[in-house]
């Protein structure tokens, strides 16, 4: 029979702060603190705690097994992601949006239209960045409200020359 897990017994300190995060506007760690105190200050086991709080047993066993190693640090969110967060500064990112509104011709380009990966291309080669993903570049442009697929500029003359020709086609 597998042995019953419960938290550990609460001093004042601690269940003062539960309490206070029952009251907090995050309903993840309202939920945690919920778990514990119904743990801790009624015994209720991880089974009878589960579908009251709408989780799964195994994650109900895991916030009390935090709170006995951590306590009440132990039911705040951890970090997600490993390694460092924002790898290019605000600077280097307005240049990168910037270099994507600029009409590729207007920089010696042979283009019309960028393509995620001639930008990318451009801006290494221009050592705007040493390195840098397709998938960090669409995250960059997406940010700064740019989408390379309708920043397709044309020159004056290209517009007219299209406009007479639409103009031709629908006379005949």
């Amino acid at each position: 029979m597998p042995k019953l897990l419960f938290a550990r017994s609460l001093n004042l300190e601690e269940r003062a702060t539960l309490e206070r995060l029952m009251v907090g506007e995050n309903e993840a760690i309202k939920q945690r603190a919920l778990i514990v105190l119904l743990s801790s200050q009624e015994q209720y086991r991880v089974p009878e705690i589960a579908p009251l709080v709408g989780l799964h047993v195994d994650k109900v066993r895991k916030w009390v097994v935090r709170f006995n190693h951590h306590g009440t640090t132990g039911l705040q969110p951890t970090r997600r992601k490993p390694g460092p967060r924002g790898k290019f500064s605000p600077k280097v990112r307005t240049l990168i949006v910037d270099t994507a509104k600029t009409p590729p011709r207007e920089l010696g380009l042979l283009r019309t239209a960028w393509t995620l990966d001639s930008l990318r291309d451009y801006l290494i080669d221009n050592g705007i960045v040493a390195e840098i993903s397709r998938e960090s570049l669409r995250q960059i442009l997406l940010q700064g409200g740019v989408s390379w697929q309708t920043h397709r500029a044309r020159s004056d003359d290209v517009t007219r020359w299209l406009q007479q020709w639409q103009d031709g086609q629908a006379r005949n």
